[in-house]
């Protein structure tokens, strides 16, 4: 793998080794710290809102869709008929929805990709980078920086300190083994060895000259 660190002055270039055996070992033990996701959804177009619209339509047209592109959810996604709430303000016409579904920790998603470097295990895990591409095939062929940055980034993932409300269960919550979950985090991180490469240097530009500023100063002199 290959990783591009930046800064206001150079940009540092790392060829990535990994522990592959041990991030094994740490992707079976992730299988435990699973968790009940519950979340929000907001979608819109014709898909959803074109005529008619009665609240049974948007019910049919809003099942039909949770349940057709359910790609980054589990098989066992569930939608929650009785939240679905169809928005008109002004020019805007969507509809809003709650779901659940049991989810693996992100860190899970990050040590698969860095395993199987290829596009299928990236598109199963495309969510992750909406944010940052919404291509997923322009965004594969920068998969090693996405991915590192991704797994770098972890250590602020509320998933590492506290689960909200919104999607996790207050039993669950008190259960949950978030210090086991930062272990394995830790693991995962010295399992990575970044080897420098190459630096490139940014060459400053220079400050304009205030010609005006120059020749009054030589008159005071």
């Amino acid at each position: 793998m290959n990783f591009i660190e930046k800064s206001e002055t150079n940009e540092k270039f790392y060829s990535v080794d990994y522990n592959k055996e041990k991030l094994k070992e740490i992707l079976e033990k992730l299988k435990e710290y699973g968790y009940v996701k519950i979340g929000s959804e907001i979608v819109g177009g014709d898909i959803i809102t074109r005529w008619p619209v009665t609240k049974k339509n948007i019910e049919k047209r809003v099942t039909r869709f949770f349940y057709g592109t359910k790609h980054h959810r589990s098989s066992d996604a569930t939608l929650y008929p009785e939240t679905i709430v169809h928005h008109t303000e002004d020019d805007k016409n969507y509809v809003i929805y709650d779901y659940s579904y049991n989810k693996l920790p992100d860190l899970y998603a990050y040590i698969e990709m860095i395993l199987n470097n290829d596009f299928p295990t990236f598109r199963k895990y495309a969510e992750l980078f909406k944010k940052t591409s919404d291509n997923t095939i322009y965004a594969y062929t920068h998969s090693d920086q996405l991915v590192l940055n991704g797994l770098l980034n972890y250590v602020n993932s509320p998933e590492l300190t506290n689960h909200s409300s919104h999607e996790i269960n207050k039993d669950d919550n008190e259960k949950y083994d978030y210090k086991g979950l930062n272990e394995l985090y830790k693991e995962t991180l010295e399992c990575l060895h970044f080897n420098l490469v190459a630096i490139k240097e940014y060459l400053k530009e220079p400050e304009p000259v205030d010609i005006l500023k120059l020749q009054l100063k030589k008159k005071d002199q």
